[in-house]
C-alpha cells in the first residue's frame, strides 16, 4: 500500500514499513519517547501497530527490568518498599541507578539521611561512628548501644551507654567495668585526679596511680609532689 511514499516521522505505516521488524511511527523524529528518530521501537517500550491513517502510540512497561526515560527506576519487580515502587517511582530513603542504558535499576538505602528503611539496622541522621549508629547504619552494640524509634519519617535514637559495663563509649571519659570510686575511673565514668587512664573506644579502661603529682591516692603511702627519694 502506497509503496514509495514511506517517510519516517509522518505518523503513517506504509509500503515496506509494514513488514519491517520493530518498526514504529509516532508522528515525530524524536527519540526517548518509545519510537526512535529512525522509527524503531526503543527498549522498554511497546508500540501498537500503526496504520496507513494512524500513528503508533508507545507506552512503557513498568517492572520489566528496563529503565526508560519516563520511569524514575525499574528494578524488574512490582514490589514496594525495596527502593523502586510498583509504579516505578524512586522511594524515600533510597537511591537508584543503572549500569547502562536499557538496564534494570539497582536501589540501595541512603545511610545517614534519618530515614530508617530496608536493611538498615539504624539511621540516626548522620554518618558518624561512635554515637550508637555507625557510618554504615549498623547498631554499635559492641559498644553497649541500642537504637530504636527509627522510621521513614523519624531518625533512630540511640540509648546512652551504661557506665560500668567495661565498654568506654559515648560521653564516658573512662569505663573500667565497675561503679567503684577511688580506682581511677569514678562511679560516673569520670577520670579521677591523681590517676592516669588508658582508654580504648569500645574497650575497658585501665587506670594507674601517678606518683609524684602531689595527690595521694589509695594505693600510695605518700605523695609529696615529686619523685625525689630521701626527702
Amino acid at each position: 500500500v502506497l509503496t514509495g511514499e514511506e517517510q519516517c516521522g509522518d505518523g503513517l505505516t506504509l509500503g515496506a514499513e509494514v513488514k519491517m521488524a520493530d518498526f514504529c511511527d509516532d508522528g515525530n523524529n524524536a527519540s526517548l519517547d518509545g519510537c526512535s528518530a529512525t522509527c524503531t521501537v526503543e527498549c522498554g517500550y511497546t508500540c501498537d501497530s500503526g496504520l496507513a491513517d494512524a500513528f503508533d502510540t508507545c507506552t512503557t512497561n513498568c517492572s520489566d527490568a528496563v529503565k526508560t526515560d519516563d520511569e524514575a527506576c525499574d528494578d524488574g519487580n512490582s514490589a514496594d518498599n525495596d527502593g523502586c515502587s510498583s509504579t516505578c517511582t524512586e522511594e524515600e530513603g533510597y537511591t537508584c541507578a543503572e549500569s547502562h542504558s536499557c538496564s534494570s535499576s539497582t536501589c540501595s538505602e541512603v545511610c545517614g539521611d534519618g530515614k530508617h528503611v530496608g536493611d538498615e539496622a539504624c539511621d540516626d541522621g548522620n554518618t558518624l561512628s561512635g554515637d550508637g549508629c555507625s557510618a554504615r547504619c549498623a547498631v554499635e552494640s559492641a559498644c553497649g548501644y541500642s537504637c530504636s524509634g527509627g522510621s521513614l519519617t523519624t531518625p533512630d535514637t540511640c540509648a546512652a551507654t551504661t557506665c560500668g559495663d567495661g565498654l568506654r563509649a559515648g560521653n564516658e571519659a573512662c569505663d573500667d567495668g565497675n561503679n567503684v570510686y577511688g580506682d581511677g575511673c569514678s562511679s560516673t565514668c569520670i577520670e579521677e585526679s591523681g590517676w592516669a587512664c588508658t582508654n580504648t573506644i569500645c574497650g575497658q579502661t585501665s587506670c594507674r596511680e601517678v606518683c609524684g603529682n602531689d595527690i595521694k591516692t589509695p594505693g600510695e603511702s605518700c605523695d609529696d609532689g615529686n619523685t625525689v627519694s630521701d626527702d
